[in-house]
């Protein structure tokens, strides 16, 4: 049995410490393995908590101009980090459910590795908030390396 080589990679990012580390991480293997590495940020729609004037139509905050440009500012700066290292990147927004859109993007590209960070929430935090990173591994179609927030050395 050969192993497939990692052609491309999707590194998802929300613009946390966590989420930087795990792009470094995500830019090591992409050298590594002379990968392209898809560099995407999702903006979260909210799912809960909206009445509508229709049934069945959920009205949803778009992102506004502002918001937007922002976003793509910052990933213009993750994207450049990306090149300088070497790796060939395409930075790409999203809108929805960061779950489905980071999956939804990983097979549309057809992407060998996901790359996701984790805050490492516990209890109460994790049920409330739920794990962007577990949903990914839940629902993703090629493997998934998950980012820990913390260093060895933190604690």
């Amino acid at each position: 049995m050969t192993a497939e080589p990692v052609k491309r990679l999707v590194v998802a990012t929300d613009f946390s410490d966590t989420a930087e580390r795990a792009l470094g991480v995500g830019i090591r293997f992409a050298k590594l393995m002379g990968a392209a590495l898809d560099l995407v940020h999702v903006y979260p729609l909210p799912t809960t908590g909206i009445v509508s004037p229709m049934p069945g139509v959920v009205p949803a905050p778009l992102p506004g101009p502002d918001e937007l440009q922002t976003i793509e500012q910052r990933l213009a700066v993750l994207g450049a980090k990306v090149r300088e290292a070497g790796v060939q990147s395409l930075p790409t927004t999203l809108v929805g459910d960061p779950p489905d859109e980071i999956n939804t993007h990983a097979r549309r590209v057809v992407a060998d590795l996901i790359v996701v960070g984790t805050h490492g929430r516990t209890g109460i935090r994790r049920a409330l908030l739920g794990s962007v990173a577990e949903q990914v591994v839940r629902r993703a179609y090629c493997p998934v390396l998950v980012v820990p927030g913390r260093s060895p050395d933190s604690d």
